[in-house]
């Protein structure tokens, strides 16, 4: 397992035919222009994923899906938690803008099979419960499905990639996880 940050200056990309598990924060940053991580994960898809002469397969599975749906609900809120002084600025209407957009984005592609869905099994799911307290719950969900089927894992929380690193020999069909560090967001 190698861990790289998709935001150091070698980067270069992702490998011919890779099979990545993309996180919730990686999804929900790139439809949520308020983001924090929104002008990173937006030159990364840009740069890497969208513009990419090797072929990518990209996987998310019915929890990501699940988590997604439910912080798309209140798509400002750690906007405005850093920015509270633009909280008028900001009508009903807007956050349901802003919520479509994200909701919309990711059911288009699955719809068009961009994104795949990965399922577990009993095996991920034992593995799942035998990771919970290093990994917590949801993360536990995906990187034992990443490790089920041998995918690389790209996400934007640097803690949950060293702590995948650091359960590499519970998880050691992970190929690569990908992930960025907290300075590379637009504000805290």
């Amino acid at each position: 397992m190698r861990l790289l940050d998709f935001n150091h200056p070698k980067f270069t990309g992702f490998s011919e035919g890779e099979d990545i598990l993309i996180d919730t924060g990686i999804l929900y940053a790139y439809y949520n222009k308020y983001d924090a991580y929104y002008s990173t994960v937006t030159k990364l898809f840009n740069e890497h994923i969208l513009h990419n002469d090797n072929a990518l397969f990209l996987y998310v599975n019915p929890l990501i899906v699940n988590e997604i749906a439910h912080l798309a609900r209140d798509p400002l809120k750690q906007y405005l938690k850093s920015h509270p002084t633009e909280k008028s600025n900001f009508t009903a209407s807007d956050r349901e803008v802003v919520e479509h957009g994200i909701v919309d984005g990711v059911n288009e592609l699955i719809e068009n099979e961009v994104l795949l869905i990965l399922e577990g099994d009993k095996d991920s799911v034992l593995k799942q419960i035998s990771l919970y307290k290093e990994l917590g719950a949801a993360d536990a969900v995906n990187a034992s499905i990443a490790n089920l089927y041998g995918t690389s894992f790209l996400t934007v929380d640097s803690t949950l990639a060293r702590n995948i690193l650091s359960e590499r020999s519970s998880l050691p069909n992970i190929k690569n996880v990908y992930y960025t560090n907290g300075r590379n967001r637009d504000y805290y």
